[in-house]
This record gives C-alpha cells, structure tokens and sequence, in this order.
C-alpha cells in the first residue's frame, strides 16, 4: 500500500515561473523565471512537515494529467523518489500522483509512470541550471517507494530535531554531522 502525504503545490506544470516556499514568511514567494524553452515537466511541491538535506522542504513531483495552481494542497500517492544533487547538496524528489484522480489509480510503482515522462523529468532537473555553471545539477537515478518512504520518514526527524535553525546554519551543522550528504 503506497504512503498518501500532504502536498503543497509550488509550481504548476508547464510553468516557467520558479516559486518557492518561504518558512521564515509562511509564503510562497517568486525565485526566478527559468530560462527559455524550460519548463516544469510535473506539478511540483513540498512536505511542509518533512526537512531535506538542503535546507528546504522535502520536494514530490507530482504526476497528473492536470495543472494544479500554486498555494493549493492535495493528497498524493508515493510511488518513488528521484536521486538530484543541488550544487553539492542532497536535493531528493518524491515522485507521487495525485492521489484522488480516479484515472491514476493503477500507478502505484514508478514502473507504471510513462518512460516517457521520466526522462523528461530526469532531463530538465540534470540541466536546468547549466546556465549558472555546467553541471550544477546531476540527477543520480530513481529509487523505489520503499526507499522514497525511507526518506520521507527521516525527513520528518529532521525538521522536528532541525526545523527551527537558520538554512545556512543548518547546512553547516548538517556536513559535519553527515558529510555523506554533501558532495
């Protein structure tokens, strides 16, 4: 039986428009808009209650055929986890759908997400940012949801142990302790 969590969308599919997630405001706010021909290949969000290894909320892509609108929430069902590093830091992504979209009920595994789709999601996370420096990003693969479970649970420790500490204080305190997480 696959996890259901809590997501909270960031980034509608199809958007050029990097948002992200302010704890410090409570607010979405406007990063950067990509550069040209770049787009979100899935409805990208957060764990509000899961901290990753970057500081940030822990990221789920979401699967669906529909375009979901920056600040809504929904249920999704975990079927894996993409494998990103982030300028040398641990950047996982739960891959999940839309947990309540009748048409999505038999996806419960990566294995029955389009091939297709994956690619495209491995691409544009591997070069989205090659414009800053070639290489920036590297996707490491995908692993199973078991393993994605795994890292959601110890991301829920993280930010209840962590989720108070300055991002950047946490990163330092994070490669001493963990130096693994860190390239």
């Amino acid at each position: 039986m696959n996890k259901i969590i809590n997501v909270n969308i960031e980034i509608s599919k199809g958007s050029n428009i990097k948002y992200e997630y302010d704890r410090k405001k409570g607010k979405i706010v406007v990063d950067r808009i990509l550069r040209d021909g770049f787009v979100y290949p899935a409805n990208y969000g957060f764990v509000e209650e899961a901290l990753d290894w970057d500081g940030d909320e822990l990221d789920v892509l979401v699967y669906s055929k529909e375009s979901f609108t920056p600040g809504v929430a929904l249920n999704a069902r975990v079927v894996g986890a993409m494998k990103m590093i982030d300028d040398g830091e641990t950047d996982t992504k739960l891959i999940a759908v839309h947990a309540d979209d009748y048409r999505l009920e038999k996806i419960t595994e990566l294995d029955d997400l389009p091939k297709k789709w994956l690619a495209e999601v491995e691409n544009f996370f591997s070069t989205y940012k090659n414009w800053k420096r070639q290489g920036i990003t590297s996707v490491d693969g995908f692993e199973n949801e078991e393993w994605a479970v795994k890292e959601y649970d110890e991301c829920v420790e993280l930010m209840e142990k962590y989720g108070s500490m300055d991002k950047d204080d946490f990163i330092a305190e994070m490669k001493k302790l963990h130096p693994s997480k860190y390239e």
